[in-house]
């Protein structure tokens, strides 16, 4: 814990994220993938992580392209990347109006539907241009993409892509992190079809998921996304991919709680015996959910301590009864997620995605860029 002693002194909480790591990661998913291009996912802000920080290491590594799910997301990254000469796509589709502002941002949008296909074609057509776009096929998800009747319709009716300029069919598996799920099969299957009645455009099945599912599911590119972070699909088999966060919240009091005494709201943890509590300056709103209240754990120098009561928006309460009193004291730091307790085995306790863990990590984190052999870089949210 070296490096925690550059964080501000003011702040309550912190998130420590390994740049190399997540690069390191890159390479491992890539290398896995042996052959097929490994694109990057970066929706919502890199996933909580930082979308400049990720997006610019990602690039220094290789990455050629990257998917957002929105607009908004699309021209923030082209800012950072403005130098660079990569593929932005918007996995959210082409909103009506937007023409121009995929062309003024160098964006490629991900076309899920008849009508954004006949509406890039127009705008190709106006501008006299040959825009380049993707093409999203539904497999079973039921979210995005063509309909198997849309898809069906433009096979018949090859008109309908002259001009859209596609260079990529896509489509997105629902179950690749379960790997025994039957729907893995029945979605390769109905892609592999739609593959063999188009031509002239390369082919996008694999998520993170998708990459550890085997060969057959890489085709020419795969788009990774919470992988890059530490994530595997299946929690049965080794995980070969780095940790590459960790999160501390500061200890802001230490009390001896009587026998029959209750913490948090609602009273709703009685004490059976004595208990010394730490208050630890972390909370729901910095991302660490109220389903994790009574059930989950942190780390202080390798000691497991159980978190007691609900999780408030501000503060956690955390029983430190097993550590000597002499070895905890007010501003020490407590470990949440870590090598100690991963992003994968908080998302299991809280009953959760790791997505969703890391996606809503708060503002309020004062959050250090670590790179291998260089100092930290601090970034301070809000």
């Amino acid at each position: 814990m070296n490096s925690l002693s550059r964080f501000c002194d003011t702040a309550n909480s912190f998130l420590e994220i390994n740049i190399d790591l997540i690069a390191d990661n890159y390479r491992l998913l890539k290398r896995e993938l042996r052959g097929a291009e490994c694109a990057a996912t970066l929706k919502a802000d890199a996933y909580g992580i930082g979308l400049a920080q990720v997006a610019k290491a990602l690039v220094k590594t290789g990455c050629r392209t990257f998917f957002v799910a929105t607009i908004d997301e699309g021209i923030e990254l082209r800012a950072h990347l403005h130098k660079e000469k990569v593929t932005i796509a918007v996995l959210g589709g082409l909103l009506a109006r937007c023409e121009n502002i995929f062309e003024e941002n160098n964006l490629m949008p991900v076309l899920n539907n008849l009508e954004q296909l006949r509406q890039w074609k127009n705008f190709n057509a106006s501008k006299n241009r040959k825009s380049p776009s993707m093409v999203h096929v539904d497999t079973g998800m039921n979210r995005l993409g063509l309909t198997s009747k849309e898809f069906e319709y433009i096979v018949n009716n090859p008109c309908e892509l002259e001009g859209v300029e596609p260079k990529l069919l896509l489509s997105h598996l629902a179950c690749a992190d379960q790997p025994g799920h039957e729907m893995n099969q029945k979605q390769l299957s109905i892609f592999r079809s739609a593959k063999n009645k188009i031509s002239n455009m390369k082919f996008s099945l694999a998520n993170s998921g998708g990459i550890f599912l085997g060969q057959p599911y890489h085709f020419d590119m795969a788009r990774p996304g919470i992988a890059l972070y530490g994530s595997h699909p299946d929690p049965t088999t080794f995980n070969p991919l780095n940790q590459v966060i960790k999160l501390y919240g500061r200890v802001l009091q230490i009390r001896n709680a009587k026998t029959g005494s209750t913490v948090g709201y609602n009273a709703s943890h009685l004490l059976k015996k004595k208990t010394l509590i730490a208050t630890v300056g972390l909370g729901y709103a910095d991302g660490y959910i109220r389903s994790l209240g009574g059930n989950s754990h942190a780390f202080f120098k390798g000691a497991k301590l159980p978190i007691i009561g609900p999780i408030s928006m501000d503060y956690i309460t955390v029983d430190i009864s097993s550590i000597k009193t002499d070895t905890i004291k007010i501003g020490d730091l407590i470990e949440f997620i870590g090598d100690n307790f991963t992003l994968d085995d908080i998302a299991k306790v809280a009953n959760t995605v790791p997505h969703e863990i890391l996606s809503n990590l708060g503002k309020r984190h004062q959050r250090s860029y670590f790179a291998s052999n260089t100092s930290l870089i601090l970034r301070r949210q809000g």
